[in-house]
């Protein structure tokens, strides 16, 4: 099976005291997982959208959330969701990490199906 994940981002505004940042990942078909452009955030790092399990395996998402620093990245945390049922859909909230410090972080999300991600990296 080839592993893909395509996304999608697309920008929410949260009001009060959530901040958040989207940013749209690409990769080639067939390498299993996504690398995101490094954004801006601190403290409870998350991300929250919605998963859709375009394959015909029930599967789920791995993320990695790395601190970009001058001596290079840093793995902060990682997460997984739930097993996707295939063909459905799931709207998910994911800690990442937290007591972060302010500064640059990318997230790499890896999976071995087909999934479609419409989400953002945020924090409070």
């Amino acid at each position: 099976m080839k592993r893909k994940i395509t996304s999608i981002a697309f920008m929410l505004v949260l009001l009060l005291s959530f901040a958040s940042t989207s940013f749209a990942a690409s990769s080639g078909p067939g390498t299993g997982n996504n690398t995101w452009a490094p954004v801006q955030a601190h403290g409870n790092i998350y991300i929250e959208g919605n998963f859709i399990n375009d394959g015909q395996i029930s599967l789920g998402v791995n993320f990695r959330l790395y601190r970009v620093t001058p001596n290079g990245d840093v793995l902060v945390g990682s997460n997984w969701t739930n097993t996707i049922v295939a063909g459905q859909t799931a709207r998910l909230k994911i800690p990442l990490a937290s007591n972060q410090p302010d500064g640059q972080y990318r997230l790499v999300l890896d999976s071995p199906g087909d999934f479609t991600v419409i989400a953002y990296l945020g924090y409070n």
